[in-house]
C-alpha cells in the first residue's frame, strides 16, 4: 500500500461559477472549450505540465450538487501550480514528465443553482433536465460534446471522473468513499488505491468493479473504450465521496466538510501517483516491492 503522510484537511465554502472562473483563470493555460446547453456559461480546461508528454485526463462536477469535488480538485490543482503541494518531489517529476488536462465543471448551470447540503438535486442536471453522466455515448447535450472534443483530441492514458453521492445511495453499501474503474485488467491499481485510501481514511473503501458492459452514456465506459498511444489499457476511474444532505429530519453529513476535503485529496494524489508508475511499467499490477521503491525513493514517503 502507499502510505500517505500529509493532513490536507480545510473547509470547503460554495463559491458562484464566476467565482469558479476567476480561479480558472488565476492559471496560465487555460481554454475555452464551449458553452453549455444554456448558452449563459463557458465551460473551461486547463492545462499544466509538459505537453509533449501523456495526458493525464481529470474532470470534476458533472452533476452540479457534487460541488465539493471540484473544489477540492481545485485546490489541488493550485497546489501544483504554485509549488506549494506537500510531496514537492511528486509535484515536480509530475510537471516534467506528465500534460494534466484538468476541466473543473462539466456542469455549470447545475453548479450556479446548487446549495451546500443540496437534497432535492436541483444542480444534478443541465438546463434540459439531463443527466449528463448519462449522455456520453449519444452526446445530445453541449457539455457532453464539449468534454468529447477534450477527450479525442487530448488521448488520455489515465482519466478521472470526480463524483459525490447521498448516503441513501445502495451501492454505497452504507460506505462513505467508492473508487471503481473501468476494466477487470484494471483492478489491482484500482485495489491498491482503494487500499491505499482505506489506510489513510481508517474506513472502508467501496471498490466499483470495471464490468465489461458498464451503464451506457458513462464517461468512465467512454474512455475506458478509447485507445491512446502510451498503453495498452486506457485507465479509466471514477470517485465518489458521500456528501452532506439537509433532510426533513436534519443534516445528514457522516462526513465533515474537512473529511470531504482530505479524503479528495488524498484520492486524487493517489489517482496521479499509480497512473504515473502504471505509465512507467506498463503493467496492470503495481507489486508491492515496487510501489515501496517508488514511495520510499522517488516521492519520500514515510513507511
Amino acid at each position: 500500500m502507499i502510505n500517505i503522510p500529509y493532513d490536507f484537511s480545510a473547509l470547503l465554502t460554495l463559491p458562484t461559477y464566476r467565482q469558479m472562473e476567476s480561479r480558472i483563470k488565476g492559471f496560465s493555460n487555460v481554454t475555452n472549450i464551449g458553452k453549455d446547453e444554456s448558452g449563459s456559461y463557458n465551460m473551461y480546461k486547463i492545462e499544466m505540465g509538459n505537453t509533449d508528454k501523456p495526458t493525464i485526463l481529470v474532470i470534476a462536477s458533472m452533476h452540479g450538487t457534487e460541488w465539493m469535488g471540484a473544489l477540492y480538485s481545485m485546490r489541488f490543482m493550485e497546489e501544483i501550480r504554485d509549488n506549494t503541494f506537500a510531496d514537492k518531489a511528486f509535484r515536480s517529476d509530475l510537471l516534467k514528465s506528465f500534460h494534466i488536462v484538468y476541466i473543473p465543471v462539466v456542469n455549470p448551470y447545475g453548479f450556479d443553482r446548487t446549495s451546500h447540503n443540496e437534497s432535492n438535486n436541483v444542480g444534478r442536471y443541465n438546463v434540459n433536465g439531463v443527466d449528463l453522466n448519462r449522455d456520453f455515448s449519444d452526446f445530445t447535450q453541449s457539455e457532453t460534446q464539449n468534454v468529447k472534443r477534450v477527450m479525442d483530441f487530448e488521448k488520455p492514458f489515465a482519466f478521472l471522473d470526480i463524483h459525490m453521492f447521498g448516503s441513501s445511495m445502495d451501492s454505497s453499501n452504507g460506505k462513505n468513499l467508492i473508487v471503481g474503474n473501468g476494466q477487470y485488467e484494471t483492478d489491482k491499481i484500482r485495489n491498491l488505491i482503494t487500499d491505499s485510501l482505506s489506510l489513510f481514511a481508517r474506513q472502508p473503501v467501496v471498490r466499483w468493479p470495471g464490468f465489461d458492459r458498464l451503464l451506457r452514456g458513462l464517461a468512465r465506459r467512454y474512455m475506458r473504450d478509447r485507445s491512446n498511444p502510451h498503453t495498452k489499457h486506457t485507465l479509466s476511474y471514477i470517485t465518489e465521496i458521500v456528501r452532506p444532505r439537509m433532510l426533513a429530519n436534519g443534516l445528514d453529513a457522516p462526513l465533515s466538510d474537512e473529511e470531504i476535503m482530505n479524503y479528495g485529496m488524498a484520492s486524487l494524489y493517489l489517482f496521479f501517483i499509480t497512473s504515473m508508475k502504471y505509465y512507467r511499467q506498463r503493467k496492470v499490477e503495481l507489486d508491492n516491492k515496487q510501489i515501496l521503491a517508488f514511495q520510499n525513493q522517488t516521492y519520500k514517503l514515510s513507511r
